[in-house]
């Protein structure tokens, strides 16, 4: 953290051009912005999806969804009208001076627009284009189109089964594990390619599927397959290769996780249940053991979690050196002391006087030197027209008389439905 907090942001005077909705490709972008990017994020008229998915703070002036909020700080809203020819041409003039252009909409719908990612690439082969989908452009052979959302790329990838309860039930994670690995995966991409561009005047068209981005969760378990089948497959409970006991167990006031991937985990574990004769019986002393009698281990974790706090259980296996964690609200993320002090947790202005703290970039731990600021639905228009295409006011009247940034409309709440929102995508 100290060691980024002098330098200057890695990516000042990179441009980037978003035309993306939902998670993967809006947080790729966010993490550019964090990073120094000039972030142009492209919107249609209405608004991107999140702008109407609720829950919303509504004020005199506007609404902003936590949603949107979480994904799109420091970026600049443009509002572009791309079933206009006008609007299609501010596009092409904005790519025109971008270095990268990031998009997750569906390659049809942007082959309708004249904005195909391979049609781009032959356009401006300078320019490290990147396209995130469910299954990838290329070789996805019967699976080229089909919608893909990241609880598809879990389960196809095998983590979803691996992701279970104590009786052995595949469980879905309850989060968008999928969007957020290929997201980081495009990151990743996008700045491997930017030192080949600037080193040699290239660009890349980098075809991001989030499948293939889930596959890295599951390489362990990959690899133990092709060993011994058995050790993921013939089993009741909830895992047999992380360890034994591991997972979530329920507390007096909640839930903690804990971990025994070790044997010697396991003894300090009994220890602290005031069990110590666990430690050293045949049936559970080691690994394989306590595979083979998951359900028993369990009960008896289990029932010593269920007779004490979270704090309580925290600071008995603290004390005695076994990997464990409260399972904490989102609200108690959001005040826990350790993750302020680490500086993980950023404070992000919602563009409506309000405040959201949201997740800092992991990969650049410093602070941006731009505000931390969630932009207002097309507020960054005409800074953008006059600054990176140069246009005057008379420029923008026109472009706006023409309809290049959609008719005019009225205002848009968040508690509209998201199939009632005008949008350019299929």
């Amino acid at each position: 953290m100290t060691s980024t907090a002098s330098l200057p942001s890695p990516l000042a005077g990179i441009k980037v051009v978003e035309l993306s909705h939902l998670i993967a490709g809006p947080y790729c972008c966010q993490m550019l912005a964090d990073e120094g990017a000039t972030v142009v994020k492209i919107e249609p008229p209405a608004g991107e999806l999140t702008r109407h998915r609720e829950p919303a703070r509504r004020t005199d002036e506007g609404d902003v969804t936590a949603y949107y909020a979480s994904l799109n700080r420091g970026k600049s809203s443009v509002v572009l009208d791309l079933k206009n020819a006008e609007g299609v041409a501010v596009m092409n003039q904005l790519l025109e001076t971008a270095d990268v252009f990031v998009t997750n909409m569906r390659a049809s719908a942007l082959d309708r627009l004249g904005l195909h990612p391979k049609a781009l690439h032959q356009r401006y082969p300078r320019m490290i284009i990147v396209s995130i989908s469910g299954f990838g452009m290329d070789d996805a052979g019967d699976y080229e189109g089909r919608a893909g959302l990241a609880i598809v790329a879990e389960a196809m990838s095998g983590a979803t089964g691996l992701t279970r309860d104590h009786s052995g039930n595949p469980v879905w994670c309850g989060f968008a594990l999928g969007d957020i690995t290929a997201a980081v995966s495009a990151h990743a991409a996008i700045l491997l390619a930017l030192r080949n561009q600037e080193r040699h005047g290239v660009g890349k068209m980098i075809d991001v599927g989030l499948v293939e981005c889930m596959l890295p969760m599951v390489s362990v378990a990959m690899g133990r397959v092709q060993v011994e089948q058995k050790a993921l497959s013939d089993f009741a409970g909830s895992n047999n290769f992380h360890g034994i006991p591991y997972g979530a167990f329920p507390a007096k006031d909640g839930g903690v996780n804990l971990g025994c991937n070790r044997d010697d985990f396991w003894r300090r574990l009994c220890v602290a249940m005031d069990r110590p004769e666990l430690g050293t019986d045949a049936r559970y002393a080691t690994y394989v053991a306590r595979a083979k009698h998951q359900n028993e281990v369990h009960e008896i974790t289990e029932s010593w979690t269920r007779s004490l706090t979270r704090a309580e259980i925290v600071e008995r296996l603290v004390e005695a050196d076994v990997p464990v964690a409260s399972i904490l609200t989102m609200q108690e993320v959001i005040d826990n002391g350790y993750l302020r002090e680490r500086g993980a947790l950023w404070d992000v202005d919602d563009g409506f006087g309000g405040t959201f703290t949201l997740p800092a970039n992991t990969a650049w731990m410093a602070k941006p030197e731009h505000a931390l600021r969630v932009p207002r639905l097309g507020e960054q228009r005409n800074e953008v027209m006059r600054q990176v295409l140069g246009l005057t006011d008379g420029d923008i009247s026109r472009l706006e008389q023409a309809g290049a940034f959609g008719a005019p409309r009225p205002v848009v709440h968040a508690s509209r439905h998201e199939s009632d929102v005008p949008t350019v995508i299929d």
